[in-house]
């Protein structure tokens, strides 16, 4: 009578310890993540959460400013090089690229 209480109890505890089904969610197989940016060779980018885009601009660092596409880039763009003096007023939209003296682009930023 003892084991067969145990086998019981065994028994039960396996069965309540079980994921219950064929290892499917509960409306079928679990699917992928969606692809955030469209393109269909699995990459996800990371959406791009600065107002003007300079997380999504980081290609252009290191690139002489003068064989990138300005125009190719939209809105309001400004070049600063060093002890160049600038406005102080806070622009989201506004793409700023800090330059080395030599048209070297160190780093984009909003503002």
């Amino acid at each position: 009578m003892k084991h067969a209480v145990l086998a019981a109890l065994a028994a039960l505890a396996v069965t309540a310890c079980s994921s219950g089904g064929s290892g499917m969610g509960p409306s079928g197989p679990a699917l992928p993540p969606p692809d955030m940016d469209g393109d269909m060779d699995g990459d996800i980018a990371a959406p791009d959460t600065s107002p003007c885009g300079a997380t999504q601009m980081g290609y252009l660092v290191g690139q002489q400013v003068g064989e990138v596409d300005l125009d190719s880039l939209s809105g309001n763009i400004r070049l600063i090089y060093p002890d160049t003096a600038i406005t102080e007023d806070y622009r989201p939209s506004r793409l700023n690229l800090d330059l080395a003296e030599s048209g070297v682009i160190l780093r984009p930023w909003c503002g």
